[in-house]
């Protein structure tokens, strides 16, 4: 998903929006493609030189959510921080947004290739952008569109959803893809956080560690950061997080949790993981919700799973969880050792009407462990009568939280 996709566009409107290109870059584009000799070098140049000229006096929009950071860090980023408008963008979004509204139109500025990754008909009003409870807004969809035969979820470099990896299941381009699991993106929609666990010079475990983070200016506030000074809306936060990825999961009630070490979310498997990235990709809190998929990449050497993966070639490094690159709702309980409140889990299955708040509780403990914040926050979280899986020991003074 975070890619760039390279898909041959098949019309001069298709293409205008897949290039993202700027509104007097379109113009040339179309002045060429009127020409006697349809696209040529030419024409290539002057579209690019009209595109770059446009984009350099009229910025994108910047984002209005609470702490987002100044255009300073957002250039920074990589790719200038594209990726991270387009998450803002699509929080904007309203659920139902029509064609020429000015949400729709916002999002155009803020995200030209918006269409590639969010759209069910081809850049129209269809997208699979759905607001959840009151905090939060997911990335999926349960069916695709007829008429453009596309699958409703976004790709993902590590999981292999029926037409290979970082791809969506579009049989106009593969007649033979047959469409396979789920993999949604939630995100925050009333206020930008950065990433789920950074936390300068928070101790982890029995270690004083800075958290790592990309080079340059620093990207904004934590997920920890929000559980250390507002747990109660941290807690809000992470259940509509966890029951947004949910409603866009078909047969749900297929699908337990993984909650093995290295048990990934595919068919063979046929559990659900919702995990964020303890070291993110894209510096915008994302939770990745993924069920059935054909195949997920190992972890090994690279941190690529979507579930509770372990990389023992970081096993001793901290900046990276000791390994655990995933902060997830259901982990193993052997991951207790790598920081306290790590290794908790929901004991409702992912169907069940008391696992989003069962799931909050759980999230927020495996967080603040991989952060260094104090679980004992995340009672904020706790629902009545809670039970889980991995439940801890009798309590010891390392316990008692």
């Amino acid at each position: 998903f975070h890619g760039l996709r390279t898909t041959a566009p098949s019309s001069p409107a298709t293409n205008e929006k897949r290039v993202g290109l700027a509104p007097k870059g379109v113009e040339e584009m179309r002045k060429c493609m009127r020409g006697r000799h349809s696209y040529t070098l030419a024409c290539a140049v002057s579209i690019c030189l009209a595109s770059l000229f446009a984009r350099a006096r009229s910025p994108p929009p910047p984002c209005s959510l609470p702490a987002w950071p100044g255009e300073e860090v957002v250039s920074s980023w990589e790719h200038h921080g594209s990726r991270e408008r387009c998450f803002c963008a699509y929080a904007a979004l309203a659920a139902h947004a029509q064609p020429g509204t000015p949400r729709l139109r916002e999002l155009e500025e803020s995200c030209p290739r918006w269409a590639d990754f969010v759209s069910l008909d081809g850049g129209h009003s269809a997208t699979m952008v759905h607001a959840s409870g009151a905090f939060a807004v997911a990335l999926g969809s349960t069916s695709g569109n007829a008429s453009e035969r596309k699958y409703g979820y976004v790709p993902d470099w590590a999981a292999d959803l029926g037409s290979g990896y970082g791809e969506d299941c579009d049989v106009s381009r593969d007649p033979r893809c047959e469409a396979v699991g789920a993999h949604v993106l939630s995100l925050p929609r009333r206020l930008y956080v950065a990433d789920c666990c950074s936390r300068p010079d928070a101790a982890r475990g029995d270690a004083t560690v800075v958290a790592a983070r990309r080079p340059g200016p620093q990207p904004g506030p934590s997920l920890a950061d929000l559980i250390a000074s507002d747990a109660a809306s941290a807690c809000g936060l992470l259940q509509d997080l966890v029951a947004g990825g949910l409603r866009q999961v078909r047969r749900l009630d297929a699908f337990g949790s993984c909650a093995a070490e290295n048990e990934e979310p595919t068919a063979a498997s046929g559990c659900l993981a919702q995990c964020f990235h303890v070291v993110p990709d894209v510096w915008y809190l994302h939770l990745h919700t993924t069920a059935g998929a054909k195949d997920i990449r190992a972890a090994q050497p690279y941190n690529a799973g979507l579930g509770p993966s372990f990389n023992a070639s970081e096993a001793s490094d901290p900046a990276t969880a000791f390994g655990r690159y995933n902060a997830c709702v259901c982990e193993p309980r052997a991951w207790a050792a790598a920081g306290r409140g790590r290794g908790s889990c929901p004991e409702a299955r992912p169907s069940d009407a008391a696992y989003p708040a069962e799931a909050a509780h759980a999230l927020c403990r495996n967080v603040a462990g991989a952060s260094g914040v104090d679980p004992r926050l995340c009672h904020a979280c706790r629902p009545p009568a809670s039970t889980y899986l991995n439940k801890p020991p009798p309590c010891t003074i390392s316990w008692c939280v």
